[in-house]
C-alpha cells in the first residue's frame, strides 16, 4: 500500500484499517511491505479521508484509530488536540508481499486485526452508524464522494489545523462539500436564485490558494451558516499608508477594491464603503468570485468608487498622494506625488545653494580668498565642537532661543506671542507628522500610528484643528500689527506681505478641503464634531447645492499649488530667516561672541 500527504506512513485494508505514524510498526503488523511516497501536489489526491464516529473512513474504507499504541511522546505527535489523527488524503494503493515465517504471520497480522474487527464491532453496536467497511478499488481514483447519509457534528466542526497545509487542505474540502456543486451552492435572495458555487480554479493565481476559508471568514462555522462581519483580511494583512493608493482609505472595506465586483455601497451603521450585495438595477448578486483583479494599482480600478453621480461620498477626480514636502504640516509618504512638487524641490536646492555661497562670502577663521578652504576649515569647526564640550552650550541655544524664542520674548512679549502662534503650531505639526510617518513605517498595526494616519480620528482631527487655528490667529494679528496699528519700529515690505498672504492661504484652503471632504464622505456628527473648524464649514457647504465632488479636486491642486509654492520660496524671501537665524544663533556660540 502506497499513501502520500502525511508526515509518517499509514497501511488501509480491504477489512479493516490500522493507522500508525511508525513504518516500521505497519511492516511488522501486517503482510505488506510500505512503498515510501513521492510529495504529492493536492490536486493529485483522489482519495479522501472523512471523520466517522468510531474513527475515519478513506473513501468508504472505515478506520478506527488505535489511540494507545504510540510509546512515547515523540510518536504521539501527529495526534491533534482531541486524541484522533488528522485528516489526509491518499493517492493510491501498492501491495507488496513480504516474506515472513507463519509464527510472525499470526503475532503481528492475525492478533492487530483481531483487535481492530473488535474494536470496530464494539463500536458500531454502541453508535449504531452505519459505515462502510469496505469499497472497490476503482472507487480511489474518483472524486471525493457526496456523503448522503446522516453527518455527526465533529463532520464539520471539528476544527482542523489551519497551520499546515494538511489542514488547510480538509478545511477547504469541507466547505467544498457544499460549494462546490452548482446544485447544492444555490440559494433564493430577493426572489432571485443565486449559485453560492466556488470553484478551486478561482485561487489558482492567487496567493489565498493555501488559506483555509475559515481563517478569513471566521464567522460562519456555526449556526445558522451565515456570515455577519464578512472576510476578516486585516486578521492577516495591515492597512497600507498614504502612498499606495494615494490615500490610506481607512473607511474602504479591503473588498471594495481587492475584489473584481463593480457595485459598492455606503454602510450607514458603520459608514464603511463595502462591496454592495445588489447591483446598480436592485438585483441581488452573488459575491463568491475570489479572483483578485489586475489592475487594482490603475486609476481604471479607482473609478469604481471615484465617479460623477457617485452614492459612496468620494470626490470625483483621482487625485495623486501627498508629497514628502506635504510632511511640513500633513502625514506624507516617502514619494514626491505631483510634478509641482518636484519642480518646487528643485527651486528649494537651487535657493539653499545659493545661500550657501552667500554665507561664505565673508572670512572664515582668517580665510578669505579659497572657497574651498573656508568649507574644510567650516567642517572642522564644526566636528571639534560636536565632539568638545561646547556641543552641550549649542544644545542649551537650541532648546531655549531657538524652540523656545528666548531672546524674541526679551525684546517684547507682544512680539513673542505673536510669533509663537505661527511658529509653535508649524513645529508641531510637523513633529505629529514625522512621528507619525516613522512609526507606522516601523509598526503598521500600532493604535498610535493608525490613530495619527486617520483625519477622522478624533485626537487628530482635534489638534490639527487646533494648530491651524493658532496659525490663523498669529497671521491676523501680523496683518493688525502691519495694516492698522502700523507702530513705528515695524516696517512693512513687499516679501513680508507675500509670506503673510502665502500662509494665509495655504491654512485657508486646508480648512476649506476639510469642510468640504466632511460633506461629501458624509462623515456622521458624533465623529465630524471633533473638527471644530472643519464641521462647521461643511454644514456651510452644505446649505448650498454646489457639486462639492466635483469641485474637491480644483480646491486640493489649488492647495497643492500653494504647498508646492510654500516651500519653494523658503530660501528666498523673508522666510530664509528659519535657516539663517539658527545659523547665527551657533556660530554666536562657537566663536563665543554674542549680539547684545
Amino acid at each position: 500500500m502506497q499513501f502520500g500527504g502525511g508526515p509518517g506512513f499509514r497501511a488501509c485494508q480491504t477489512a479493516s484499517v490500522a493507522f500508525r505514524s511508525d513504518k516500521h510498526f505497519v511492516e511488522s503488523s501486517t503482510n505488506f511491505k510500505l512503498v515510501e511516497p513521492h510529495t504529492h501536489q493536492a490536486k493529485d489526491f483522489s482519495g479522501f479521508q472523512t471523520r466517522a464516529r468510531s474513527g475515519f473512513a478513506v473513501s468508504g474504507c472505515h478506520c478506527p484509530p488505535f489511540r494507545n499504541a504510540c510509546k512515547n511522546r515523540a510518536s504521539r505527535s501527529w495526534l491533534d488536540a482531541y486524541g484522533v489523527e488528522p485528516p489526509y488524503k491518499c493517492k493510491s494503493l501498492q501491495l507488496i508481499p513480504r516474506k515472513t515465517d507463519s509464527m510472525k504471520k499470526i503475532t503481528y497480522v492475525l492478533i492487530p486485526t483481531l483487535c481492530v474487527l473488535a474494536v470496530s464491532l464494539l463500536a458500531f453496536l454502541s453508535m449504531r452508524d452505519e459505515v462502510p467497511v469496505s469499497a472497490p478499488a476503482e472507487a480511489l481514483e474518483t472524486p471525493a464522494p457526496v456523503v448522503t447519509q446522516e453527518r455527526v457534528c465533529l463532520d464539520c466542526h471539528r476544527y482542523p489545523n489551519v497551520n499546515t497545509n494538511e489542514g488547510v487542505l480538509t478545511s477547504q474540502a469541507q466547505c467544498y462539500e457544499c460549494h462546490l456543486e452548482k446544485k447544492r451552492s444555490l440559494r433564493k435572495m430577493d426572489k432571485r436564485t443565486l449559485s453560492l458555487q466556488v470553484t478551486p480554479d478561482t485561487f489558482d493565481k492567487n496567493p489565498h490558494q493555501y488559506v483555509a476559508c475559515i481563517q478569513c471568514h471566521t464567522d460562519v462555522a456555526r449556526s445558522p451558516h451565515k456570515t455577519v462581519a464578512g472576510a476578516q483580511c486585516r486578521s492577516c494583512h495591515g492597512v497600507h499608508g498614504e502612498g499606495t493608493a494615494h490615500d490610506p482609505h481607512l473607511r474602504v472595506a479591503c473588498q471594495a477594491c481587492h475584489r473584481k465586483s463593480e457595485f459598492v455601497r455606503l454602510d450607514p451603521e458603520d459608514h464603511q464603503i463595502k462591496l454592495a450585495h445588489t447591483d446598480d438595477k436592485g438585483q441581488a448578486v452573488a459575491l463568491t468570485d475570489h479572483a483578485l483583479p489586475d489592475d487594482v494599482q490603475e486609476e481604471k480600478a479607482c473609478q469604481k468608487c471615484h465617479n460623477t453621480g457617485n452614492k459612496v461620498g468620494a470626490p470625483v477626480a483621482v487625485l495623486p498622494s501627498k508629497s514628502f514636502l506635504c510632511i511640513i504640516c500633513h502625514n506624507a509618504p516617502l514619494a514626491m506625488g505631483h510634478f509641482i512638487f518636484w519642480i518646487a524641490l528643485l527651486v528649494f536646492i537651487f535657493g539653499m545653494f545659493v545661500m550657501l555661497r552667500f554665507w561664505f562670502q565673508g572670512s572664515v577663521q582668517g580665510e578669505e580668498e579659497s572657497m574651498h578652504r573656508k568649507i574644510v576649515l567650516s567642517s572642522e569647526a564644526v566636528w571639534e565642537t560636536l565632539f568638545s564640550r561646547k556641543i552641550l552650550h549649542i544644545l542649551k541655544v537650541f532648546f531655549f532661543d531657538i524652540l523656545l524664542q528666548r531672546r524674541i520674548l526679551k525684546e517684547s512679549v507682544g512680539r513673542w506671542s505673536m510669533h509663537s502662534l505661527i511658529y509653535v503650531a508649524i513645529l508641531f505639526r510637523f513633529l505629529l507628522s514625522f512621528f507619525g510617518f516613522l512609526h507606522f513605517s516601523l509598526n503598521p498595526e500600532s493604535s498610535w500610528a493608525l490613530a495619527l494616519l486617520d483625519k477622522n480620528h478624533g485626537f487628530t482631527a482635534f489638534i490639527y484643528d487646533l494648530l491651524g487655528l493658532f496659525i490663523l490667529a498669529g497671521i491676523a494679528w501680523v496683518m493688525i500689527q502691519r495694516f492698522i496699528l502700523k507702530p513705528v519700529h515695524v516696517k512693512t515690505e513687499i516679501e513680508d506681505n507675500v509670506t503673510v498672504a502665502l500662509v494665509a492661504i495655504l491654512i485657508l484652503l486646508g480648512f476649506g478641503l476639510e469642510g468640504m471632504r466632511i460633506e461629501i464622505t458624509n462623515i456622521p456628527p458624533d465623529m465630524a464634531a471633533y473638527s471644530f473648524v472643519g464641521y462647521p464649514i461643511a454644514y456651510l457647504l452644505s446649505l448650498s447645492q454646489w457639486d462639492w465632488a466635483g469641485l474637491y479636486a480644483y480646491v486640493w491642486y489649488a492647495h497643492a499649488l500653494a504647498a508646492a509654492t510654500f516651500v519653494a520660496y523658503l530660501p528666498y524671501g523673508k522666510l530664509r530667516h528659519v535657516f539663517n537665524v539658527p545659523l547665527t544663533y551657533f556660530l554666536e556660540e562657537i566663536a563665543g561672541e554674542k549680539r547684545r
